[in-house]
């Protein structure tokens, strides 16, 4: 699974600490902390191997982490320190990655790895055209050519399934989570949250706290209910 940092693949390395930490928290079937303990372990491993002064600086962190969900196992209050950690450690590995592999990406890699690096800030098109080294009409006419979604929409929707998942498995309150986003607006945040899902914030925590087997509407669709 290190292979998506060591190529630089941000994006896919994100999906999967995704589908690992709230696969782990959706499970209701039993216990599941030693599966989010096994990956955060392999995870310190990676970094070990990337020798003592990285690691000095990054492991420490990462093992307190560790601890923590070992003897309290997978709450609400533990979801986003595990998320957050992960994602600070993210960053700093594929800093380390890219610059090695700067020479040979293109803009639209750039581009969506500097998305990625700063999907809780907040992001415009001009910084990210400037971090690619293009112009910011001429990333925005290629990103959706290379992508098939515009860019405002892609960006949208990285924090979008963030936000699902912050609702979902952690305690934050949505004002807390519009703004961990950089969305200082909540309303302005419920809107893109409810124009993107079909939903309001506070009902898709509703839905997937109260019946989490079901599946959430995307925009214009219905909500699919588990089969009985």
């Amino acid at each position: 699974m290190f292979a998506l940092i060591d190529d630089g693949d941000y994006p896919a390395w994100h999906e999967l600490v995704f589908q690992t930490i709230d696969g782990a928290y959706w499970d209701k079937s039993g216990d599941r902390r030693q599966t989010v303990v096994d990956f955060l372990a392999l995870l310190d491993q990676y970094v070990t191997a990337q020798g003592d002064k990285f690691a000095a600086s990054h492991s420490a962190a990462l093992k307190g982490v560790m601890r923590d969900v070992a003897s309290r196992g997978l709450t609400e209050g533990l979801y986003y320190r595990i998320l957050r950690g992960v994602f600070t450690l993210s960053e700093a590995l594929f800093e380390r990655a890219f610059k090695s592999a700067a020479p040979q990406g293109d803009f639209i890699e750039r581009a969506r790895y500097h998305i990625e690096k700063n999907i809780f800030s907040n992001i415009t098109l001009d910084d990210i055209a400037e971090r690619a080294f293009v112009s910011a009409c001429y990333l925005s006419r290629a990103f959706k050519k290379a992508t098939g979604t515009g860019f405002s929409t892609y960006v949208a929707n990285r924090k979008i399934k963030i936000a699902k998942s912050l609702l979902q498995f952690s305690e934050l309150k949505v004002n807390t989570i519009a703004l961990e986003l950089a969305y200082q607006d909540a309303n302005y945040f419920c809107r893109i949250f409810k124009r993107e899902t079909n939903m309001s914030p506070s009902d898709y925590r509703k839905l997937m706290v109260f019946n989490p087997q079901v599946t959430p509407p995307e925009a214009g669709s219905s909500v699919v209910l588990p089969a009985r």
